[in-house]
């Protein structure tokens, strides 16, 4: 059965999917720029669900098609629907950025290059957690390798009418792992603990993930900050790469950084109280002006500093 959804406008899939496509040898993520497609495994309720979304239409009159598989329920589709809606950020009204700055000398010339691009999410905070903690202190190719050894570890792998998909670690197959097996992926022994203590806490019900879909930023920053591990900047980059909150400024990391210095055209490198400063008036759509200077220079979220 195929549903309809109608993302506000712009909606450019054709940059989404560019930004999504996976680098790792398992196969999450299959993004396929020609037909227009977006697969990959979620957890709906307690079972995983292909996700099949195609896009149609042009990007100022955009659909989302979505393939419900036949044997999901009233309320597992409604939970479907949910994901989509989170994942590519449908509902976010872009033309309100657009419009507040059409005129802004640094900022409206990113507009103009990016135009439709949103934020394509991770369907699961606990996943999404996981793999910025990987990412931390090590470069994009290596914490793909290291996500890669994850899910051969403790993933699944399947298969839906022939095609391969894996399936990131369940939380309580995350929580079961002893430390040393991820030393032995080449994990440091911090590295190992945060994820592992992080998958316990969820297990053992000392932490309510879904809760933090109804806190404010500030809400999930401090009930985050306390977990060993898990800094601002890995916080902030939950914000923006799992839940899809639109004014989020991540000011310590050196892509955003150096994003600025490029834009602004500075001949220095900003501090994170540069950043800030030159922020000021980037509300409410710090995260958006941050997610198009990434683009811009094609970098990724790095931050140097990391939170013991």
């Amino acid at each position: 059965m195929l549903k309809v959804i109608k993302p506000a406008s712009p909606f450019d899939f054709s940059k989404m999917l560019r930004r999504v496509k996976s680098h790792g040898k398992n196969n999450i993520v299959n993004a396929d720029l020609e037909s227009q497609s977006y697969k990959r495994m979620v957890h709906v309720g307690n079972r995983p669900v292909l996700l099949n979304v195609k896009a149609s239409g042009s990007v100022d009159e955009a659909e989302l098609l979505i393939d419900q598989p036949d044997d999901l329920n009233q309320e597992e589709k409604a939970k479907l629907d949910v994901i989509v809606t989170r994942m590519f950020s449908t509902d976010i009204d872009l033309k309100q950025f657009y419009t507040q700055f059409s005129g802004h000398r640094q900022i409206a010339p990113l507009i103009t290059s990016f135009y439709g691009l949103r934020l394509v999410t991770d369907p699961d905070l606990f996943e999404s957690m996981v793999k910025i903690i990987v990412g931390q202190q090590v470069n994009l190719t290596f914490a793909g390798v290291l996500i890669d050894r994850l899910i051969d570890l403790a993933g699944e792998h399947l298969e839906v009418s022939g095609e391969p998909f894996s399936i990131f670690p369940a939380v309580e197959k995350m929580a079961a792992l002893d430390y040393q097996e991820l030393r032995e992926l080449q994990f440091s022994q911090r590295k190992a603990e945060y994820i592992i203590d992080f998958a316990r806490m969820i297990a053992d019900g000392k932490l309510d993930v879904d809760a933090l879909w109804g806190m404010s930023d500030e809400e999930v920053m401090e009930t985050l900050l306390p977990i060993r591990g898990v800094g601002r900047w890995t916080i902030e980059c939950l914000l923006i790469f799992a839940m899809g909150r639109t004014d989020v400024l991540p000011a310590a990391d050196i892509g955003l950084r150096n994003g600025v210095r490029n834009a602004w055209g500075l001949d220095y490198q900003p501090t994170e109280e540069d950043v800030r400063r030159l922020a000021e008036d980037w509300h409410p759509w710090s995260t958006y002006i941050t997610y198009y200077l990434w683009e811009s220079l094609a970098a990724e979220p790095v931050v140097k500093d990391l939170q013991i």
